[in-house]
């Protein structure tokens, strides 16, 4: 009966160790799926209204581009604009690289080869949204205070 009061204890006792590795996997999954951009609004870094928004039409390039973030840490991009010529077009274009999404920094470091190509810094994120901070350096309401481009994705 000890044996199996001291099993139990044990079990419990890993169990309960677990739980924080649970909740950075839930974290982690937040970022994990295929997303698209549907927006670009420009925040008053004033008042955090805002100031401009640019919903991306269903027919541009940007728009029928895929994100797409796995479990496993390979981020996969669709593109349907011409790397060589600029021009958008039905023939998709892909990028495969390493990523990894650090919650507390709120960044997204993606690596080839284990050399970092771009840290870029998430705004926002949860299950059906992500906003990707793209400049805070320019004043764009001339109102003395610089102000933030987001770029919006939408989960699929």
């Amino acid at each position: 009966m000890k044996k199996l009061i001291l099993f139990a204890l044990a079990s419990l006792f890993i169990i309960s160790c677990r739980k924080d590795d649970d909740d950075e996997e839930k974290s982690e999954s937040l970022i994990v799926g295929t997303w698209k951009t549907i927006d670009y609004r420009t925040i008053s870094g004033k008042d955090g209204s805002i100031i401009s928004s640019n919903t991306i039409p269903d027919t541009d390039c940007i728009r029928k581009s895929n994100y797409n973030y796995k479990n496993n840490g390979k981020f996969i991009g669709e593109y349907f604009r011409d790397p060589q010529t600029g021009e958008c077009g039905n023939t998709s274009f892909y990028e495969e690289m390493d990523y990894s999404y650090n919650e507390e920094a709120k960044t997204i470091t993606y690596k080839i080869d284990g050399l970092t190509q771009e840290i870029i810094k998430v705004h926002s994120l949860d299950k059906t949204e992500m906003q990707i901070l793209v400049d805070e350096n320019m004043d764009h309401n001339s109102d003395g205070i610089p102000d933030k481009i987001l770029r919006i994705y939408t989960k699929q």
